[in-house]
């Protein structure tokens, strides 16, 4: 089973997104910097690298609040599992070091924009959680994703 965190970073009001090239939906789309959690690695320290490869910014594990979780089921079958946390930053300051090179840009957006944006992500277990997060505030969601006959169904 596939494994992915993702971070929801603030400052002074407003949320980092990144916008990122992604093949299997053939445009870019902006979202929160996440990805895959790497053999070895905890779910909260894959965010915290994800978050410093894909945007610059600098956040300690013990930093970070676990607002949702994720699982995925395809074919009757579970295919990922993510989590997703929240974290004030202090330093604004971008630098991307993406290495899968994916990265396009990185901006920090009001919500409402953030919300808007995150939208029109193709892929609702991105999409959905953080648009409930971000306009309704409560954490400690877990979202349960299907795909069948090509339709997603979800709940929580």
């Amino acid at each position: 089973m596939q494994r992915y965190a993702g971070v929801i970073a603030q400052y002074d009001g407003m949320v980092a997104l990144v916008r990122e090239e992604y093949p299997a939906w053939e445009a870019p789309y902006w979202n929160l910097p996440s990805g895959a959690v790497e053999d070895g690695e905890v779910p909260a320290g894959g965010a915290v690298r994800e978050l410093r490869e894909e945007s610059g910014l600098l956040a300690a594990a013990g930093e970070l609040e676990l607002v949702w979780t994720t699982r995925t089921i395809a074919d009757g079958r579970a295919t990922s599992r993510s989590w997703n946390y929240l974290v004030e930053m202090a330093d604004p300051a971008f630098a991307v070091d993406d290495p899968d090179g994916s990265v396009l840009e990185v901006r920090w957006f009001p919500v409402p924009e953030a919300v808007r944006l995150l939208g029109e992500m193709p892929y609702p277990p991105i999409a959905v959680p953080a648009v409930d997060y971000l306009t309704s505030g409560m954490a400690g969601r877990s979202w349960v994703f299907t795909l069948s006959g090509g339709a997603w169904s979800w709940s929580s």
